[in-house]
């Protein structure tokens, strides 16, 4: 799972670089409709943005279901950003069930007191919020690095920190 980190006075801009990535018709960037080519050109865009990124892995079993694996990745990025002192993280939104699957999971993490009642969420689609595809950009060229393929994280190295979690 993967955040970007961007100064709010940066927004506007960022925003605007990742819609000139688009092509088409398209509505977003997205890393898995994206080519090879455009994956290594996204990225190399993503490096020069104002912004760091974290990425929170966890190397999972098949026996593992996929919510919880994902939600041990949404609860230490969530940490890791309160450390860092970000103030607001937008989650990309998955639906109204899921949105509130991970709210009930940043309020047992609040009540059990390692998540600080400063940092606060909001969940958007990546259709309203581009700043979004710069995380998901981030999330498949650390994927694909995983995988042995390495040029769009190698764009990306000296911005990006890697969590992994046992």
């Amino acid at each position: 799972m993967a955040a970007v980190i961007i100064d709010s006075a940066d927004h506007e801009g960022v925003r605007a670089d990742l819609e000139s990535l688009r092509t088409g018709k398209s509505r977003r960037l997205h890393w898995r409709e994206e080519s090879s080519t455009r994956h290594l050109v996204i990225c190399e865009a993503i490096a020069r943005m104002p912004l760091q990124s974290l990425v929170t892995i966890h190397i999972f079993s098949r026996g593992v279901p996929y919510e919880r694996a994902r939600r041990l990745c949404l609860e230490r990025l969530l940490h890791e950003l309160d450390q860092a002192r970000v103030g607001l993280t937008t989650i990309e939104s998955r639906s109204a069930k899921m949105d509130r699957l991970d709210l009930l999971l940043i309020m047992g993490i609040r009540k059990a007191k390692r998540l600080s009642d400063t940092i606060r969420a909001i969940w958007q689609y990546p259709e309203e919020e581009p700043l979004l595809w710069a995380a998901d950009a981030v999330a498949g060229a650390v994927t694909w690095w995983l995988d042995g393929r390495f040029d769009g994280f190698n764009a990306l190295t000296g911005r990006t920190h890697l969590v992994f979690i046992d």
